[in-house]
């Protein structure tokens, strides 16, 4: 393709979806031609963002199918649709973006392994912290320093995620995070143990989850995702932590906050990251979003793979985790 515009579609003009219109605008070489979502407030917020463009919508997958020639697709619509909505680009032969979590079981999410590449050349995974500045400065920082010994990652939010999301419980929305960058720092491996604990709202759903993952070189990743923080806090009151020890040493990020502190040799230091300037990414969110997307045009285009961690196969296996997680709350009385 080269330097071809590439055309792409979106299902979905929710939170996560107008997040990746937003970024797509400010890139040279993909638009948005087509956008799938049925009437309603998102459909509304769809074609206002999108008037006087060039762009058509659609009620469902299906009539997009029929009707638009496009190079690709974004899928940001709920979780319980990612799969259906998945078999059908993908049987098409688009190369599709899905966002996370893949799916809400690993039963559903191998339904679609029959039309995934071996190499998932045509889907790719929108784990948008593997683009994140931050966290792939710390990963650089944790490679150099040797072995890990454990990983700690903590993501808390507002209250009202747990009547904003009704279907999703703090390991599928938000731990899911820390466990795909987990799943890259120590390479993909698989854990033996197991165990989880959350904490049901007296108001229905849960607002709590933990849970504790194990391998057999003794290394341990402990998780905490919760929904506690008051709402009325300033700036939406978002506060996501990493830390990862090994022998010796210990290195920890506050995401957002620019900064990776490392203690080792008897010192603290301290590793800065540069702060993004692009017009329309000033924040390491965004700017890893973009990141994201401008991956995904080389994908289309050839010029790039998938990189671990936002495989299929990837996906699958953290899917498995979250199922054990779930499971284990369901079935062993933890509340």
């Amino acid at each position: 393709m080269g330097k071809e515009v590439v055309k792409l579609g979106l299902v979905g003009f929710g939170g996560m979806g107008r997040l990746h219109a937003e970024q797509i605008g400010f890139m040279d070489d993909a638009v948005i031609a087509a956008v799938v979502e049925p009437a309603g407030v998102n459909r509304s917020s769809a074609e206002q963002f999108y008037a006087n463009k060039d762009v058509a919508f659609f009620d469902d997958v299906a009539s997009a199918l029929s009707r638009a020639q496009l190079d690709g697709w974004i899928v940001a619509s709920s979780t319980r649709t990612h799969i259906e909505i998945a078999q059908q680009l993908l049987a098409h032969g688009y190369t599709v973006l899905l966002e996370k979590p893949i799916a809400g079981t690993l039963s559903e999410a191998e339904k679609i392994r029959p039309l995934v590449k071996p190499d998932s050349s045509n889907l790719m995974m929108g784990h948008i912290l593997l683009w994140n500045a931050e966290f792939q400065t710390l990963k650089s920082e944790v490679n150099r320093l040797g072995k890990i010994t454990a990983i700690d990652c903590s993501r808390q939010r507002c209250a009202n995620h747990r009547t904003r999301y009704p279907d999703e419980s703090p390991f599928t929305l938000i731990m899911v995070h820390d466990l795909y960058t987990v799943h890259s720092l120590v390479s993909a491996q698989q854990p033996f143990k197991y165990s989880a604990q959350q904490r049901k709202h007296d108001q229905g759903g849960v607002d709590l989850g933990q849970a504790q993952l194990g391998w057999k070189d003794n290394s341990h990743a402990s998780f905490v995702a919760n929904y506690l923080i008051p709402d009325d806090i300033p700036g939406g009151g978002n506060i996501d932590e990493l830390s990862v020890a090994g022998q010796s040493w210990h290195v920890r990020l506050l995401y957002d906050s620019g900064i990776i502190q490392i203690a080792s040799k008897g010192e603290v230091r301290q590793v800065h990251v540069d702060p993004p300037i692009r017009k329309g990414a000033t924040n390491y969110f965004d700017d890893a979003l973009r990141n994201e997307l401008q991956h995904f045009v080389l994908l289309i285009k050839g010029i790039a793979s998938v990189p671990l961690g936002a495989r299929y196969e990837d996906a699958c296996q953290i899917q498995g985790w979250i199922d054990n997680f779930i499971s284990l709350t369901q079935n062993k009385g933890a509340n």
